[in-house]
């Protein structure tokens, strides 16, 4: 592995940005982003991770600060991310499911049912107050 120089790791580290980058940039900044790091999105995960160690490698404890160890780091973590998300999503869709097989179909009360159920209530009441008054009159 070629070693470089304090002066390259900073030239590497800050990156300058040519004019016509930075219009490419401004015009499409999805386009720029495939363009500068699409070799590194399609690169499978133990490339990803060589790529780290080289960086960590280069430049010891400030690796974490190229942007280029960053991106790797992210693109990294939302792979997993996404294994896990995956995964949870299919546990909860088979719990749902399973929910959905045991769950026991309650009856609706219709929007009818409690008006005529209170007026059946009021009726009882009445007649009930009347056959009182009506014994208490005899």
């Amino acid at each position: 592995m070629q070693q470089r120089s304090p002066q390259q790791q900073r030239q590497q580290a800050q990156r300058t940005f040519t004019v016509s980058e930075v219009a490419e940039f401004e015009y499409c900044p999805l386009v720029w982003w495939h363009e500068q790091f699409e070799p590194a999105s399609q690169a499978d995960s133990e490339e990803l991770f060589a790529r780290l160690v080289e960086l960590e490698h280069e430049h010891d404890s400030q690796a974490p600060a190229i942007p280029e160890y960053q991106m790797i780091e992210q693109l990294l973590v939302k792979r997993g991310a996404f294994e896990v998300g995956r995964q949870q999503h299919s546990d909860h869709a088979e719990e749902v499911a399973e929910i959905e097989e045991e769950r026991v179909s309650v009856p609706m009360m219709s929007t009818l049912t409690r008006p005529l159920l209170i007026a059946a209530l009021v009726i009882f009441v009445v007649a009930v107050v009347l056959i009182l008054v009506a014994l208490a009159l005899q």
